[in-house]
């Protein structure tokens, strides 16, 4: 079975978003602005949070509602997570080692278009799969 067409546009859109966050912050590749490496942590909450929107959008079209449930259980736990994370540290102090070290794969996991992908072929299993049933 063949992904919908809104899938493809909501994945070169992730993988747009990934990229320039990518290229800006992480790989050093194009030089950020002065003001935006002070804004960095906005800018990632705004990047993880446009992901998941757009996530949302598409993930809707898709009708199916597990996959809906997916998404937003993943994401919002994860977000939570993280979030519990920076309160503890902003009114609390320092986060251990082990749990600051667990933040960056997180963020990449989220900024990324990977879990959306694994969705979409586990989508695609699934539509194929009850497609040979009725047959």
């Amino acid at each position: 079975m063949k992904l919908p067409k809104y899938f493809w546009i909501g994945f070169w859109v992730m993988l747009v978003a990934y990229t320039l966050i990518r290229m800006f912050f992480y790989d050093g590749v194009l030089p950020a602005p002065q003001w935006l490496k002070e804004q960095r942590q906005f800018v990632r909450w705004g990047n993880i949070t446009l992901i998941y929107v757009i996530g949302i959008v598409i993930v809707r079209k898709m009708e199916e509602e597990w996959l809906l449930w997916a998404w937003n259980a993943v994401h919002l736990l994860v977000m939570l997570y993280l979030m519990l994370l920076a309160a503890y540290e902003h009114l609390i102090g320092d986060l251990h080692y082990g749990l600051r070290a667990s933040v960056a794969p997180i963020i990449e996991f989220l900024i990324s278009p990977a879990y959306f992908v694994c969705l979409g072929l586990l989508y695609a299993f699934v539509k194929g799969s009850r497609k040979n049933e009725s047959h």
